[in-house]
């Protein structure tokens, strides 16, 4: 595969690199870092050689399979559709093609995990959008029991990380609390109110309908990746002080009372879904000598020890059909970073046939 990567500096295309770098199935004959700016002696190093970066305004996109865009939207906007006219598949994480966008012809919602069926469909638009993350964390559960019992109805308050709006987020976060911290007062800028030590009660603008354009967009992401599910989805979307990990807490009620045996039996058919006690035994084969300290799943947990995967907790039956859970994951590795990386391999496995 020939790769072209736009954004290999950023938050998500750092991660990208890093997994690129460790994984020994997808194959690079050619790899192309890609830079809004010259900078004709820098280079990228990767698999053990240094690529030197291409100016995207001199690059020939015809030179690459799959170009990446891990960048913002109005240069995805600019660039894609160069990409794409050169014969180049494009996997967009700007999220230019999010929601309705991604249903109408101009690009495909897929996450290889969730829905690779919609690959045939890829390769007719030439761009694949990677769905947000919460769309992912949403549906990764949901498809399993959408696969194993008949879902009436889904209810989901996310708690979303700084880092869902890229660096902005976090460095607003960073700066926001070190001003607190030493006394200053801070202004509001990007955000509709202060991040540091607050809890903002939505994600984006609402409309008469008391819906954020995040929820909106999430909930259509939602319908694409899960198109045997067509009931009522209830999604919160809550803006918190943590710099990375999205935290969900899910209800999920089926036409048929089950038993939580075997509703635990169908979310662990997913290798991706992994348990609390699942996550104690990683620890206990990582570290050398026992704590005493409770281990639960939150955010900090699950970062430190970089398992790439959505972490699950308090399940629970609370009426007949009815069963409550959390679920916690590393939003720009998991979420982003690894879609990508999932998709690249799929359309690998496809070429090679």
């Amino acid at each position: 595969m020939k790769l072209a990567i736009y954004g290999y500096d950023t938050i998500v295309g750092k991660m990208v690199l890093e997994m690129l770098d460790n994984n020994e199935q997808l194959q690079l004959d050619e790899f192309y870092p890609l830079s809004p700016i010259p900078l004709e002696y820098d280079a990228v190093p990767l698999k053990g050689k240094n690529h030197l970066i291409t100016f995207v305004n001199d690059f020939d996109f015809a030179k690459a399979d799959v170009a990446l865009f891990l960048t913002t939207k109005d240069l995805s906007e600019t660039w894609i559709p160069v990409a794409t006219a050169a014969g180049c598949i494009v996997i967009d994480d700007s999220h230019l093609y999010s929601g309705a966008k991604g249903e109408n012809g101009q690009a495909t919602v897929i996450a290889s995990t969730i829905n690779p069926f919609k690959l045939n469909d890829l390769l007719s638009t030439k761009v694949a959008a990677l769905p947000h993350a919460t769309s992912v964390e949403i549906a990764a559960p949901l498809n399993e029991l959408c696969h194993d019992f008949e879902v009436r109805k889904v209810v989901v308050t996310a708690l979303i990380a700084a880092s869902e709006h890229g660096e902005l987020g976090t460095q607003t976060l960073a700066r926001e609390t070190t001003m607190l911290l030493n006394g200053q007062g801070v202004d509001v800028v990007d955000f509709p109110a202060q991040l540091a030590f607050n809890v903002l009660t939505r994600v984006g603008a609402v409309d008469s309908d008391g819906v954020s354009a995040h929820e909106r967009t999430i909930m259509e992401e939602l319908r694409a990746l899960l198109p045997d599910y067509s009931g009522p989805i209830s999604l919160t979307c809550i803006q918190v002080p943590t710099f990375y990990g999205h935290t969900l807490s899910v209800q999920v009620e089926l036409t048929s009372d089950e038993s939580l045996e075997d509703v635990r039996d169908s979310l662990s058919n997913n290798p991706d879904l992994i348990f609390e006690d699942g996550l104690k035994e990683l620890v206990a084969e990582l570290e050398e000598e026992e704590t005493s300290a409770e281990l639960i799943v939150s955010p900090v947990t699950c970062a430190d020890f970089e398992r790439d995967a959505i972490f699950l907790s308090r399940l629970r039956k609370v009426g007949p059909g009815t069963y409550d859970f959390t679920a916690v994951m590393d939003n720009t590795r998991y979420g982003e970073a690894k879609g990508a990386l999932d998709l690249l391999l799929l359309l690998q496995k496809h070429w090679s046939k």
